[in-house]
């Protein structure tokens, strides 16, 4: 019932999609205040160079691409690959070069607007396997619905929880595995630590880890809100094993290209999200990527 009533919903033109955003935004915002607070302390740690007029524009316009975000993500229901292309454009060469010499590669992304869309874009471009790691939603019929919409063109899913596992079977065939790599650790002692965004942030070592591992050439992909509905990806190379690997080098290498995406279109980022829930203590200075 809950996914005919939103394919129903996404069966709509996006000018109307956007019309009922600016309606969730109103509730969202003014009526419920959806972390508010949240929102508003991760902006100040981050950015603390903005005053206080800046931070409260930068609230807003970062509420109303979250909830076009999550229209677009429902879009993605019933979206055709024509419309998506006309509205996702990447340059896909860098990529190209890599996968056209057999190689496989894992692409590390943030979570900017509108990260669905891009893992949408990559597989439905891409001709080999794309694969994509997700966090499982504990509500079982909004999982169901996310999982439609983030295999919709082929791509397989792989649960963050038993990654490596999952993607064995995949492991002899050419693959693209894509990374949202900035979600919060639940173990900090066992995470990376570095300065990001004005403040020491613990970030998973999981993907960096299976990387390394495997050695796989990994990309960066920074995610451009040109306009409402219009995104553009810039995919950068972060490493390719071409030089010397040390621990935590790749994760220092996506932190710092992802910090600058986030600073140069700040309201892009999703600041709702409890990231800095870990705080640094001195015995996980041995986990500190920047004194490795």
């Amino acid at each position: 019932m809950i996914y005919f009533i939103l394919y129903s919903l996404s069966l709509l033109p996006l000018k109307v999609l956007y019309l009922l955003s600016d309606l969730i935004y109103f509730h969202v915002y003014y009526v419920f205040k959806y972390r508010r607070k949240v929102v508003s302390e991760n902006i100040e740690n981050s950015l603390p160079h903005l005053d206080a007029k800046d931070r409260k524009q930068l609230e807003k316009d970062f509420y109303k691409n979250f909830c076009d975000n999550f229209i677009e993500t429902l879009k993605l229901l019933s979206l055709n690959k024509e419309e998506l292309h006309k509205r996702c454009t990447v340059d896909y060469s860098e990529i190209d070069k890599v996968v056209s010499e057999g190689k496989n590669c894992h692409v590390y992304l943030g979570h900017q607007f509108n990260w669905e869309w891009a893992n949408a874009h990559i597989s439905s471009v891409m001709k080999q396997n794309i694969i994509v790691a997700y966090k499982p939603i504990s509500n079982k019929q909004f999982d169901g619905v996310m999982k439609k919409i983030r295999g919709r063109f082929g791509s397989k899913l792989a649960s963050s929880r038993n990654m490596k596992k999952e993607i064995e079977d995949l492991k002899s065939q050419p693959h693209v595995l894509i990374l949202v790599a900035d979600q919060n650790p639940n173990l900090a002692m066992k995470s990376f630590w570095t300065t990001f965004l004005s403040q020491k942030t613990a970030f998973l070592n999981g993907p960096e880890l299976y990387t390394a591992s495997t050695k796989t050439v990994s990309f960066f992909a920074n995610i451009i809100r040109e306009k409402r509905g219009y995104y553009k990806l810039e995919v950068f190379r972060l490493f390719d094993f071409s030089e010397p690997y040390k621990m935590g080098l790749i994760t220092q290498l996506y932190t710092r290209k992802l910090e600058q995406a986030i600073v140069a279109h700040p309201e892009n980022y999703l600041w709702s999200h409890k990231r800095w829930k870990h705080a640094y203590k001195d015995e996980y200075m041995k986990r500190d990527i920047e004194n490795l």
